[in-house]
């Protein structure tokens, strides 16, 4: 007798044993016996329902692109889906970033890392034709549309070249891997996976040119959800909230970059609008930020482990929004939940409260 067949036999008898004893029991007092079997079938139900919820799909022979993997999410993200036995498709803007070379260490030998740029036509294509000849008849089982870039000022510093260069990368250039990576989506009956966050949904000082791409990741995301549903591709938007001190958006290493370019803005700002703000406004800012920083949390785990049952489970849903901060509350994400319920007046006032800045107003 096999193992298996020995210890299957020996779980039978115990519960045919248990069930002689408590038998009784239940004949006995009627009204707990009821009570213990009512508890046990809600019990037994809820398992069965969480375990459908929660079936996971088989990695093997799954391919999967990561854009955005020179670090953050998207270097944690692919380093997790490989060591699950997925195939890996790692887009990274420079193939020889230290990122990148990290990935390629690890590498199980299925685990590739490509240049890509998002926002070259030329890039997306070869990155399509990668796929088509790396692993033919496969198809694409999941896209993850994390590349971005940050920019922060107040609209009237920032210059309408920053705007089109943020929207270039986080709305544009995912929209241009996304059309060309669909067809390979919808022959395996895959998902799009677009990482977000509570600025595509509330937008706070500072950040408009962010918020502006985040909201059109949004839009796009519903309407290709939509569009989709009838070839049964999935469409999936992650909202990660204050986690950009814990990437390469605002981390430590990313601050003297944010500083050059507050810098910037101050010099390349028109007279009238130094006047009327003073370049302590602008320093104010830059301190905000550093400050904001220290906020982020040690871990980019959970948002990792968000997106990873987005690839694998095989009923998800539509948005995930995902709390950061090593503070008691992520600020930014409670707002977000209470903005349906709240007069936009008191939303506005505890949004400036905890974000607001003062200008140095010398001239009208």
């Amino acid at each position: 007798m096999e193992i298996k067949q020995f210890l299957g036999l020996q779980v039978f008898e115990f519960a045919y044993l248990m069930a002689l004893a408590f038998l009784p029991f239940f004949v006995a007092q009627r009204e707990v016996g009821l009570t213990i079997m009512m508890v046990a079938f809600v019990y037994i139900v809820f398992a069965v329902i969480k375990m459908a919820l929660t079936r996971r799909i088989d990695p093997a022979n799954k391919v999967v692109l990561v854009t955005g993997c020179d670090t953050g999410f998207g270097n944690a993200l692919a380093r997790r889906l490989n060591s699950l036995g997925f195939t890996v498709v790692a887009g990274c803007l420079d193939k020889s970033s230290e990122g990148a070379e990290l990935l390629k260490s690890c590498s199980t030998g299925h685990l590739h890392v490509l240049q890509l740029d998002i926002t070259e036509e030329d890039s997306v294509n070869s990155c399509v034709t990668f796929l088509r000849e790396q692993f033919p008849g496969k198809g694409l089982w999941a896209l993850v549309n994390n590349a971005g870039i940050m920019s922060l000022g107040d609209v009237e510093f920032t210059t309408v070249e920053s705007y089109k260069k943020v929207a270039d990368v986080n709305l544009f250039g995912m929209i241009r891997i996304t059309k060309a990576c669909l067809p390979l989506i919808r022959a395996e009956k895959g998902r799009v996976i677009n990482m977000s966050g509570a600025a595509g949904r509330l937008s706070l000082p500072s950040m408009s040119a962010f918020s502006v791409s985040n909201f059109g990741i949004e839009a796009f995301s519903d309407a290709l959800r939509l569009e989709m549903r009838k070839f049964g591709v999935k469409v999936v938007v992650v909202e990660p909230g204050n986690f950009y001190g814990s990437t390469g958006l605002q981390n430590r290493s990313a601050l003297p970059g944010i500083q050059s370019e507050f810098d910037f803005m101050w010099e390349n700002a028109p007279e009238q609008v130094k006047q009327v703000y003073g370049r302590g406004y602008i320093d104010s800012q830059y301190k905000a930020v550093a400050e904001l920083t220290k906020t982020a949390p040690s871990s980019l785990a959970p948002v990792v482990d968000t997106v990873e049952n987005a690839v694998m489970q095989i009923r998800i849903g539509s948005r995930y929004l995902i709390d950061g901060s090593n503070q008691v509350f992520d600020f930014p994400n409670v707002l977000l939940r209470l903005q349906p319920w709240l007069p936009q007046a008191v939303l506005d006032s505890l949004i400036n409260r905890s974000y607001g800045q003062k200008a140095q107003v010398s001239s009208p």
